[in-house]
């Protein structure tokens, strides 16, 4: 379908779950050729939710690829295509053939901590002033069937139900999807990129030299003001100015406003509640999990189905 390298490796969720880190490990592999971004975003056009116009002609996906050399693998990982729903997951069949596919996920009570402090970060959100305030919005939006809104900062409560769109990527992908955890990169990332690489059938002898620190880690601003005014201006930026000019505008803003501090913490009480919201879905994905051979299963799955 293409003139050019295409992927046929894809970290396709969860968003909040160490898909930057994983992008980067995997991507040191002699192997495996990284994309020259790590979101491509290709598929979403094909959500509707997301894009109403016409498709990309496969061309341009094909230049993320433009440096590929005959690696085995061509990687991209974009998150956001975890709940993409069947057009996503139909369009990576048709388009890739037979691609790897890894969905990383995290305690979905972590995830959408960690949700709500990255869209603060990026000066979304301006006007909630709590993680309480947060929370009540998500919940109020999902009791009246509110669909994600691409760029709204909003739906992070709606991409933690793992159950609700887990099995489709199950059913189409089969043994060609692995299931990973944030959890078990963080306590043993050489072990966790080790694991990937064996399923992937390639030289396990690489991990040892890998550069495992975390990536993509939260900065929090200065000022959430100024940080939602520089998010606003590199959206408009973007197409109009050369990569060289957006690098130095994002140093620059780092050294302008990063280095700020979350002047709040994860309250307990939240914690259970959020816990409460998600535990019949973490259930259903423990078994689906189980089901599927998958053991070692981190605690808070576990914990989800405990009499």
């Amino acid at each position: 379908m293409s003139t050019g390298r295409i992927a046929n490796l894809v970290i396709a969720g969860v968003p909040k779950a160490g898909t930057g880190s994983l992008f980067a490990y995997l991507a040191q592999h002699p192997d495996i050729c990284g994309s020259d971004v790590k979101e491509t975003g290709y598929f979403n056009h094909y959500n509707p939710q997301r894009h109403t116009g016409p498709v990309p002609p496969i061309e341009d996906y094909a230049r993320h690829f433009a440096h590929w050399s005959g690696e085995r693998y061509a990687l991209e990982a974009t998150p956001t295509y975890s709940y993409g729903g069947a057009p996503v997951i139909t369009a990576m069949r048709t388009v890739l053939g037979k691609p790897k596919v890894i969905i990383s996920l995290r305690d979905p009570a972590d995830r959408l901590w960690s949700a709500y402090t990255f869209q603060r970060s990026v000066g979304n959100n301006v006007g909630i002033g709590s993680f309480e305030q947060y929370l009540g919005v998500l919940e109020q939006r999902h009791r009246d069937g509110v669909q994600p809104r691409p760029r709204d900062g909003l739906h992070g409560l709606h991409i933690g139900f793992y159950a609700d769109y887990l099995g489709d990527w199950f059913e189409e992908f089969g043994d060609d999807l692995r299931v990973v955890f944030l959890e078990d990169l963080r306590r043993d990332p050489q072990a966790a990129v080790e694991s990937l690489f064996g399923w992937l059938g390639i030289d396990t002898g690489a991990v040892p030299s890998l550069d495992v620190e975390p990536r993509k880690v939260t900065r929090h601003p200065r000022s959430t003001q100024l940080a939602a005014a520089g998010r606003w201006f590199k959206r408009r930026s973007t197409h109009l100015l050369p990569p060289s000019a957006q690098r130095w505008l994002g140093r620059a803003y780092l050294r302008l406003n990063s280095g700020g501090e979350l002047n709040e913490r994860f309250d307990p009480g939240l914690r259970r509640h959020v816990q409460e919201i998600y535990r019949e879905s973490n259930r259903t994905t423990a078994q689906m999990l189980l089901a599927r051979g998958y053991r070692d299963l981190p605690e808070w799955l576990m914990a989800s189905t405990a009499t």
